[in-house]
């Protein structure tokens, strides 16, 4: 197995264009723009961390907590939305909001049927989940995401590589 690079962070975020990001890390330039990233590594059979999730959903609930804000509840359809994109983009090894049959985050979630007026979305490849939180957190568009008081749902995947690192998409909603 390959041994992990040191330091590598991928990060999109389906709202705004960050302001500043650490180092090592990319971002969509444009909102709405198909960007494709490439990823390292491919999980041929990746597989989702429900520890993980509830991690991810703690750590972004202290982060809103904080800020005044009323915690995310989790959302077990938008979770299905999530869970497969980031295996899908895991799997063919790619970081993007379309999927590969060209769909959005909107259309991802509502296909399943969710009804809801808005759909954002932050995706994280990185070496874990803390530092995948971290630059989420770094990163204006993604904190504005994981800030939005309008958000009330969120569905989170995170696929967990073990040394090849980790994939985390959260899908926002109102």
């Amino acid at each position: 197995m390959p041994a992990r690079p040191a330091i590598w962070l991928l990060i999109a975020a389906a709202i705004a264009v960050p302001a500043s990001l650490p180092v090592g890390a990319l971002v969509a330039s444009q909102p709405g723009t198909p960007v494709i990233y490439a990823l390292p590594y491919r999980m041929p059979d990746p597989q989702t961390s429900w520890d993980l999730e509830l991690v991810a959903l703690n750590l972004m609930n202290q982060e809103r907590v904080a800020a005044g804000l009323a915690p995310l509840m989790p959302h077990a359809t938008i979770r299905v939305a999530a869970r497969a994109h980031g295996s899908d983009m895991f799997a063919f090894g790619y970081l993007s909001h379309r999927s590969r049959d060209g769909r959005n985050p909107e259309q991802r979630v509502k296909g399943l049927g969710v009804r809801v007026r808005m759909v954002g979305e932050n995706l994280a490849y990185a070496q874990d989940l803390r530092a995948a939180h971290e630059a989420l957190m770094a990163s204006a568009g993604h904190r504005q995401n994981i800030l939005l008081p309008e958000y009330r749902l969120v569905g989170i995947g995170v696929i967990d590589g073990g040394p090849l690192g980790v994939v985390v998409v959260q899908n926002f909603s109102d």
